[in-house]
């Protein structure tokens, strides 16, 4: 199975909360909240570049070709979890309500079976499936209300050292590590390769994820 082409979601929301940054920083009071929000926004989208596959929950569409010879009984999707299956189609040619809802369906892997007594195979062809699918982050509600989300508490944690590491770092080069008190001993440097821009420590803790679909 190819993927021809996959949209969704393209809009970057934190991956953390405000009050978990500020608890990070031990800040107590709102004077700097517009700072840190766009530093925590700077940080989930670093986050999301570093990681590099498609988590967050949404409306996705993906276009897939099965050749003739690739025999499948199972079709993974792209985003994962999955929530539900809008339509699928094959060829242009949409499939019916019974159709879909003979599906069998491992949601938290996103996979896509046939029902087992028949062990069909998926017939070569372009299919086109709209569903819905991926983690939603926490965040507060306009009351106040605290939603957790389901994105793995890892990302979130990530994003808030990573946001922390740009408020603390302000000013400063963003390399240095140490500084050495009037030229006693030497001055060290946290020079990370290939990290995207992320604290090593931030690199080490997203690299299960990385480049994998979650």
């Amino acid at each position: 199975m190819h993927t021809l082409s996959l949209d969704g979601p393209s809009t970057v929301v934190p991956l953390a909360l405000l009050a978990d940054l500020k608890a990070e920083l031990g800040i107590t009071d709102g004077t700097t909240d517009t700072m840190l929000a766009g530093k925590l926004m700077d940080a989930s989208s670093m986050v999301l570049d570093y990681i590099g596959s498609p988590l967050l929950s949404g409306e996705w569409t993906e276009e897939f070709v099965i050749e003739g010879g690739d025999l499948l009984k199972e079709i993974v999707l792209s985003v994962r979890p999955l929530v539900s299956i809008s339509s699928i189609s094959r060829n242009g040619q949409a499939w019916t309500s019974d159709q879909l809802e003979d599906l069998v369906l491992d949601k938290r892997a996103g996979i896509l079976s046939h029902p087992t007594p028949t062990r069909r195979r998926w017939q070569h062809g372009v299919y086109n499936a709209v569903y819905t699918a991926g983690y939603a982050p926490p965040q507060v509600a306009q009351d106040g209300t605290v939603t957790k989300g389901t994105l793995p508490q890892t990302i979130s944690r990530a994003t808030v050292l990573a946001a922390a590491a740009m408020v603390q770092g302000a000013g400063r080069d963003p390399n240095l590590k140490s500084e050495s008190v009037q030229g006693v001993g030497s001055t060290s440097w946290n020079i990370a390769s290939g990290t995207g821009g992320l604290p090593q420590q931030v690199a080490d803790m997203l690299a299960s994820y990385r480049g994998a679909h979650l």
